[in-house]
């Protein structure tokens, strides 16, 4: 075979699976239509905490978060008629120097969230070089660019997938399992023969990335803002500071019921938008015309072959949750793969893939889409008067006022989504023992920290820059907050089984009512697995719990197994 892991597309979602897995000893193969050089677009640019979580174990979340905007240059997000006309409201977020700060400010709404690496405002540009270097830094990576993915064949035990090179020569790739990271025309996605469900068309949109040296002075003696929304008589978008200085995305919204692009002038909507007269220089650096959408795919397996990313899901780019939600598929099904590929896994593991990511996918694309539509609406979807944009007309004064109150109440949640880094959980897995406790609901602005199994376990301090994500073992480690609580029959079985479990002995937390439980297993993406005030009690028990967490138990079973570990916990 060629690999045992083929993954198609080297966007963030295939490079951080292939990373992944590769960490594990699997080999991959990444095939990539692009070129090597090929720059990357700004279409994301919010690398979340949940994804430099991830970053952090990768080694390259300082890089990451030193990329893109210079130190000083505030996270702001405001509402306003224009970039040079006058603002409803401001969302405070902190610079990268005020976050690192001694006195953090404690003002930021997400100053108190409980994870070690908060979420970074950085552009795809940055990013994407960041991961390809890591990427191939990384033994048992082959990468082979300017390659097309034509579709794939399986049989019970490999899939064999077919590419065109750049020169039009044609082969067959064999592999035990694949991945289609391939975007939002997945090749892979068609092949499966899937379809894409939900909304179709929720916006038309114009984006441009422009040099203009001249923009930031328009914020004149205001603090400067990393995301600016803005809707006039003229034009509704947004605009996004890529490097904090000469470089900018541009983005306007066709009006609703147009869909001819043409129709929103390209330039026209763009001095719109800042606020300037033909006079102001610019460059436009790249263009592109796109639909906003809310789509998941109707399955994300076909036997050996997997959907992540775009692939698998599509939607509106609020809370900047579409790229990290598709890194946190990749790596989730890398992590899968790897514990198969051991051979100590059985077929209820690759179950768990499609049981746990995409109903998370359907609730994270609807809280998204409907911070759109609720945004949408408090902005005015009809005829904006153009007093809104004048900085001394009375009514116009009284618009801004109650426009920004209601949009700074709804989109804090969006700019400071602790409920989509935290608060999701991994309800019917096959692979995660419940004990009867049902998680914690969520918003997207908020999380009750919790260790029900199926949540993320709580992050903590072990000491200084000590994260106890950073002791967690590759696949499950069972953290013990009392010694004197036996676990060498649980140690034992996981051993005779061959998987791998490792032990972690951490001081109790006695003041944090989210651990109430003596012993927790945690996965290494930090979601429990299981917990207990004692390991269970009898062999059969303890046995019981590891085919588990092993996906030896047919998902028809689950439920039974489950009321099992319930009772022994």
């Amino acid at each position: 075979m060629d690999a045992d892991l083929i993954i198609a597309g080297a966007g963030p979602v295939g490079m951080c699976a292939a990373i992944e897995a590769a960490r594990r000893g699997v080999r991959v193969l990444v095939v990539e239509a692009g070129a090597a050089d090929r720059p990357a677009d700004a279409k994301c640019n919010t690398v979340a905490s949940r994804t430099l979580e991830t970053l952090r174990r990768f080694g390259i979340a300082e890089d990451v978060r030193n990329a893109g905007l210079p130190d000083d240059y505030p996270t702001d997000v405001i509402y306003a008629s224009s970039i040079a006309g006058p603002e409803f409201t401001r969302i405070g977020l902190p610079s990268r120097a005020e976050r690192r700060a001694e006195r953090f400010p404690k003002a930021f709404p997400d100053a108190a969230w409980r994870t070690p690496e908060p979420f970074v405002r950085v552009s795809q540009i940055y990013l994407n070089p960041i991961l390809a270097r890591r990427m191939r830094a990384t033994p048992g990576i082959e990468v082979r660019y300017d390659t097309e993915v034509l579709g794939y064949t399986q049989d019970a035990d490999s899939v064999s997938v077919a590419v065109r090179a750049h020169d039009g020569s044609e082969r067959t790739l064999t592999s035990r399992y694949l991945i289609g990271a391939d975007g939002g025309r997945s090749v892979i996605r068609h092949a499966m023969g899937v379809r894409l469900q939900g909304d179709a068309e929720l916006a038309r949109m114009r984006s441009t990335l422009v040099r203009a040296p001249g923009l930031k002075a328009l914020f004149a003696d205001r603090r400067p803002a990393w995301m600016s929304w803005v809707v006039n008589h003229q034009v509704r978008g947004v605009v996004v500071a890529i490097d904090g200085g000469d470089t900018w995305l541009l983005h306007r919204q066709l009006p609703e019921g147009t869909t001819d692009y043409e129709a929103l002038d390209l330039h026209g909507s763009i001095r719109d938008l800042l606020g300037v007269d033909a006079g102001f220089a610019y460059e436009v650096l790249h263009h592109e015309d796109w639909i906003g959408r809310r789509l998941v795919a109707s399955r994300f397996r076909d036997g050996r072959v997997f959907l992540a990313g775009d692939a698998a899901h599509l939607w509106v780019p609020f809370a900047g949750y579409g790229m990290n939600a598709g890194i946190a598929d990749g790596v989730s099904i890398a992590w899968l793969i790897a514990n198969v590929l051991e051979g100590w896994a059985g077929p209820a593991m690759l179950d768990a893939y499609e049981a746990e990511r995409q109903p998370i996918t359907e609730q994270v694309s609807r809280l998204a889409m409907q911070s759109m539509l609720d945004t949408i609406d408090t902005m005015g979807k009809g005829a904006v008067p153009a007093a809104l944009g004048s900085r001394y007309n009375p009514a116009g004064i009284a618009l801004r006022k109650v426009m920004g109150t209601k949009l700074h109440k709804l989109n804090v949640p969006q700019f400071a989504p602790e409920g989509l880094n935290f608060g999701y959980y991994y309800e019917g897995s096959p692979v995660i023992a419940f004990d009867g406790e049902p998680a914690p609901a969520y918003t997207m602005g908020h999380a009750v920290p919790s260790t029900v199994p199926g949540c993320r376990m709580p992050h903590f301090w072990l000491g200084p820059g000590d994260s106890v994500y950073d002791h967690l073992g590759p696949v499950y480690t069972l953290l013990r907050f009392d010694p004197s609580v036996a676990v060498d029959a649980l140690l034992t079985a996981a051993r005779d089984a061959r998987m791998p479990l490792e032990v972690l002995d951490v001081p109790a937390r006695s003041d944090d009512p989210a651990f109430r439980h003596a012993l927790l297993i945690v996965r290494q993406d930090q979601h429990v697995a299981w917990r207990g005030q004692r390991v269970p009690a009898s062999a059969a028990e303890v046995a019981a719990l590891v085919d588990k967490l092993c996906g030896r138990v047919p998902v028809a079973e689950s439920s039974t197994t489950t009321t099992t570990q319930a009772a022994a916990a």
